[in-house]
Parts: C-alpha cells; structure tokens; sequence
C-alpha cells in the first residue's frame, strides 16, 4: 500500500501540474486536494483488491504453478486484467 505521505505527493503535482498548464482553476484548492486524495486512494484500493482476487484465482487452481514463476505471472497478468476490466479499468 502506498504511504498517505506518497499519496498526497502524487495528488499535489497532478494538481499543480494542470494549474500550472492552465487547464483547471481551482475556487477550493484544499477540498480540491482532499477529493482527489480520496479518489487516489479509492482506485488504489480497487488496484489491489483485483491483485488479491488474481491470487485468489490460482491458488485456487487444482494444481498452481509455484508462486513467481513464469507460468505463474502469466496466469496473474491475465486474472488481474479480468478482474481490472470488471470493474472499469
């Protein structure tokens, strides 16, 4: 999981960033701030949640390929990009 500190980190220079492109204005730069934290954590959250079903899938298999491996990572590249696009991603 990344650190609340990172978060806010990320979400300032995104924020920053289209500030300084002239792309946005922001009346309320503060609940501008706090919003956007929220939907970074909320997505981040929905990353790891698909990470976790992924595993959850093959370890679930009759016979799982050893953790790391090749054939492992493949199986966990594919489960997660089903499960990311279950829910939109």
């Amino acid at each position: 999981m990344i650190s609340d500190e990172k978060v806010m980190h990320i979400v300032n220079l995104v924020i920053d960033g289209l500030e300084k492109g002239r792309m946005v204005e922001y009346p309320d730069k503060g609940a501008t701030l706090r919003e956007a934290k929220r939907i970074c954590v909320q997505f981040t959250a929905q990353l790891g949640a698909c990470g976790e079903r992924a595993r959850q899938r093959i370890a679930s298999m009759k016979n799982p390929p050893p953790e790391f491996s090749a054939q492992w990572d493949n199986l966990y590249q594919k489960y997660y990009e089903e499960e990311l696009r279950k829910v939109g991603g």
